[in-house]
């Protein structure tokens, strides 16, 4: 899953500064809630060509909001016997915002709608990854498809702005567990959220899969708020069996809802206005999944051959925060960033138990060069106990195992150096590296380096 990151300050009437804004534009216009402050118009992206650029913000102050983009990213093995094997993918995009008082009077309404356009080739298949890492994150749901329908919704304030309904076909992740900060990294373990939890829950519905349901945000003070929502919970989401170009709009293949809760602070800091998100989440998934370990009768079903059983809902945790510790110029990402999180899913059906990470993230930390931005990062994931103890049964008899693994699965870990590099307006060009322990969370898996280049033009 991909992100766009260009990052601006935007001027808010009732925060100077309203922390981490992700323009990912035209990945989803999310801006990391603070102060009072729900999801945007429009992204006011930096663009390429001036004269478009003109043209989109005499169009933004009508209330139309438009955006074009392309991303590519590319990443080449350089060791455990893969050397040179390579991989090239990437996303074309647009975004059409529409801001209704603007164009009819209607207070506090606005649409959202992305489509893409993804293609090219999943370098992490190449060395039998089949989990929740892949070393470009842009690669997924939608791949390989002319045109994809990634979300069409609508927001509308209410209560002077302290309050936000949305509602339509949308991920979940533009919402929830997220973080303008995740996709500075090409890593998809991170990347838009900490992929176990889509990956251990259906009802997670990620960028650019998306299902119909509905948010609320409340902002009860300055800096705190409070958000759920209700989503369809689509098992068959961003594949041929289901809708390959998201357009397919009926709900016959839904299994059940799924309920996501956050809270979250944003403090500022001293005279420097250094700000920290942090924020706790608790989903609860309504649908049948089957258990990783017992059949019907509570035995373990990969030694008496018989089928796993089937067990009701799963519940997801998260805990994340990220802070700025040094502030290198005026702008919502002009610092250091320390950031760092856990996420917990429900061990006995779904695959992936625990994922922890943390990082750091620096923008502008060389004056000269205001718009660079650094980035390190280490994460962790661990294979639920039940999936681990089940595939150790079949193994030992010989047999194929679940989870895609052809040795029993244990923790998969991850690092990351970037370093994207402001060419200038509207291009940004990544250098990466990336080093893998345990992929497919195997032990028998060497070590992976990998270096890559990712590309960000904005029209």
């Amino acid at each position: 899953m991909s992100a766009l990151a260009i990052a601006l300050a935007i001027p808010s009437a009732h925060a100077q500064y309203r922390g981490p804004v992700s323009e990912t534009a035209p990945l989803f216009a999310l801006d990391t809630p603070t102060s009072y402050a729900n999801t945007p118009f429009t992204p006011p992206v930096e663009s390429m060509v001036l004269p478009w650029e003109r043209l989109v913000k005499r169009l933004n102050r009508h209330g139309i909001g438009i955006v074009v983009d392309y991303t590519s990213e590319s990443a080449m093995v350089l060791n455990a016997g893969h050397a040179g094997d390579a991989g090239y993918a990437h996303q074309i995009g647009v975004e059409l915002d529409l801001d209704w008082e603007k164009l009819v009077g209607w207070r506090g309404f606005v649409t959202h709608a992305v489509i893409v356009n993804r293609a090219g080739h999943n370098l992490a298949t190449d060395l039998g990854e089949k989990s929740l890492n892949g070393f470009q994150e842009i690669y997924g749901g939608g791949g390989n498809v002319g045109v994809h329908l990634v979300y069409v919704y609508g927001t509308q304030n209410l209560l002077k702005d302290r309050m936000q309904v949305a509602i339509g076909k949308m991920p979940v992740n533009i919402d929830f567990a997220n973080s303008p900060l995740f996709c500075t990294f090409m890593n998809k373990s991170n990347c838009g959220i900490p992929k176990s939890l889509t990956r251990t829950a259906a009802g997670y519905g990620t960028y650019p899969g998306s299902t119909w349901g509905a948010r609320i945000r409340y902002w009860p003070l300055h800096g705190v708020y409070a958000q759920t929502g209700l989503y369809g919970v689509n098992p068959y989401l961003n594949t041929n069996q289901y809708d390959r170009t998201g357009f397919r709009m009926g709900t016959e293949l839904y299994t059940g809802v799924y309920i996501p809760t956050e809270i979250g602070l944003i403090p500022s800091f001293g005279k420097n206005q250094l700000v920290g998100h942090y924020k706790f989440g608790v989903a609860y998934d309504s649908s049948n999944y089957r258990d990783l370990y017992y059949d019907a009768a509570m035995n373990p079903a990969a030694a008496t051959g018989q089928p796993y059983r089937w067990t009701n809902g799963k519940t997801q945790l998260w805990l994340q925060g990220d802070q700025m510790i040094v502030r290198n110029g005026h702008g919502p990402l002009q610092g250091m960033y320390v950031l760092a999180g856990a996420t917990k899913s429900q061990g006995e059906n779904s695959p992936y138990d625990w994922q922890v990470y943390a990082g750091l993230v620096d923008r502008g930390f060389f004056r000269s060069r205001p718009k660079d931005t650094f980035g390190v990062e280490w994460s962790e994931t661990f294979a639920s106990r039940q999936l681990v103890a089940s595939q150790w049964i079949r193994y030992r008899q010989g047999r194929s195992l679940p989870g895609n693994a052809t040795y029993p699965q244990s923790h998969l870990m991850t690092f990351e150096a970037t370093y994207n590099i402001h060419v200038f307006r509207g291009l940004s060009i990544q250098p990466d590296y990336q080093h893998i322990w345990r992929t497919n969370l195997q032990a028998d898996k060497p070590q992976v380096d990998a270096v890559g280049l990712k590309i960000h033009a904005v029209l």
